[in-house]
């Protein structure tokens, strides 16, 4: 039988054995929260807006590595794709990568509006650079709730094949200690990921190997802990 449903492990938790928790992405869109979207581009078809820069948000800032890290790049039967080695300095500070290989927004058909295509080491000019890169997220403050939304793609309609490659999430505290590092086994289409974390995660870096790679939209955060 095909698994559809998202397969979560937590592989390490150094920072605090309890740190996070997976929590639906529906109960942080109920509650105070911040959403940060790519729908001030206007819509462009792939590739899209090429950035070189940092993408600047309410609260937070995106791009490629942390001060501190490394690109690198690993290569599987379904394309070469970028992870991050070595950990972070202080303080924090979230760095865009090279021209042309950094991120790009485009129109996506799966969420029916513009996505973050993080661009991998064929860059922007080739189909297989687009969605395979890594993409880290620095908040301005620690975030007790946080969201996104991801979309792989992985095209199997017989139902026939395992699934193939993996998300990789890191959650970063303040002093550059690893929280906690998630690996998710996608099925087709959008996933909607939630967490809670009892200690303020002030970034998350993505990584991928997933077939076609992925695109990003919808990232919820929110400072506040939950009371009650």
């Amino acid at each position: 039988m095909r698994a559809l449903a998202l397969l979560l492990l937590l592989v390490a938790a150094p920072a605090d054995a309890d740190g996070l928790r997976a929590v639906p992405y529906a109960a942080l869109e109920a509650a105070p929260h911040r959403r940060v979207t790519f729908d001030t581009l206007p819509p462009a078809r792939e590739p899209g807006h090429v950035l070189d820069a940092l993408l600047r948000f309410d609260g937070v800032s995106i791009g490629k590595r942390l001060s501190g890290q490394e690109l690198s790049e690993t290569a599987t039967r379904d394309g070469r794709f970028e992870e991050l080695v070595g950990a972070p300095s202080l303080p924090l500070t979230v760095l865009a990568g090279p021209p042309r290989h950094n991120m790009a927004v485009a129109a996506h058909a799966g969420f029916g509006s513009n996505a973050l295509f993080p661009l991998g080491p064929e860059g922007a000019d080739r189909r297989g650079g687009r969605g395979e890169g890594a993409a880290v997220m620095l908040f301005d403050e620690g975030q007790w709730r946080l969201g996104l939304r991801v979309h792989a793609d992985y095209a199997d309609p017989l139902g026939t094949r395992p699934p193939r490659g993996a998300l990789h999430l890191c959650f970063w505290d303040d002093d550059g200690r690893m929280i906690a590092h998630e690996i998710v086994t996608p099925g087709t289409g959008i996933m909607s990921l939630g967490w809670e974390s009892n200690v303020p995660i002030r970034a998350l870096s993505v990584t991928n190997t997933d077939p076609g790679g992925i695109a990003v939209d919808d990232i919820l955060h929110q400072i506040d802990p939950a009371t009650g």
